[in-house]
């Protein structure tokens, strides 16, 4: 398998270049999409060996998963890894994702839940909890953590779901189609590391929009055929 690491990265002068060198060891390829970063995210993620994608304004991750996502589809590489830019994802787990997809699965979603991550700040538990329990209910989604960004795709599995979304409901998103679609999901249990970094989550606005974006999808529903014809 072919691997490309998609890391959308907003102001993550602080860890990126780590980020990028451990998923150096796993990945062919690791792509950092600046989203507007104006702390040097880009060049420094550049001057450690990553392919660097910029927005010239910050446009939400969302939009940095579609660019990177784009880019990996167009240059055919098998199988997507996402992680975040900020050190919170250990990219030494990315063998472990690959390995689930070698078993049959064709996304898998790590879980920080399996974990028991007491340090998650609130807001994110709330959203989370909020989400994944929609999920389950609504679309019977098989996931502990759907807001977890640290992912593995097969590329078939992109190149058959749009991200519509600009902001962090993409995620919600992404797990909707595929599952509407026939794509069989897993998840690996992860570790995570919470510093004293801010958190680019806002806990009115972006619970709102997932909700929003949960309702929507209840509405509408885009045809999938299986992906197995």
């Amino acid at each position: 398998m072919i691997v490309c690491c998609i890391i959308p990265a907003y102001q993550e002068s602080r860890a990126v270049d780590q980020v990028v060198t451990i998923s150096q060891k796993y990945c062919d390829l690791v792509v950092v999409v600046d989203d507007g970063s104006t702390d040097g995210t880009g060049q420094i993620a550049q001057d450690a060996g990553a392919t660097v994608l910029r927005h010239h304004q910050n446009r939400g991750k969302g939009a940095a998963l579609r660019t990177g996502f784009a880019f990996a589809i167009k240059h055919q590489y098998d199988v997507i890894i996402t992680l975040d830019g900020d050190l919170q994802h250990n990219p030494h787990s990315i063998p472990r994702f690959l390995t689930h997809l070698k078993q049959g699965f064709d996304i898998v979603v790590g879980s920080r839940y399996s974990t028991r991550s007491e340090k998650m700040p609130f807001v994110r538990k709330l959203s989370n909890l909020i989400t994944t329990q929609a999920l389950r209910v609504f679309f019977k989604i098989p996931v502990t953590d759907s807001q977890s960004g640290y992912r593995a795709f097969r590329r078939t599995v992109l190149e058959r779901i749009s991200v519509r979304d600009d902001g962090f409901a993409a995620e919600t998103e992404i797990l909707i189609d595929a599952q509407r679609a026939g794509f069989v999901i897993s998840e690996v249990p992860i570790a995570t590391n919470y510093g004293d970094e801010e958190s680019k989550i806002k806990a009115r606005r972006d619970i709102a929009q997932w909700l929003l974006t949960l309702a929507r999808n209840l509405v509408y529903r885009p045809r999938f055929f299986s992906h197995s014809t």
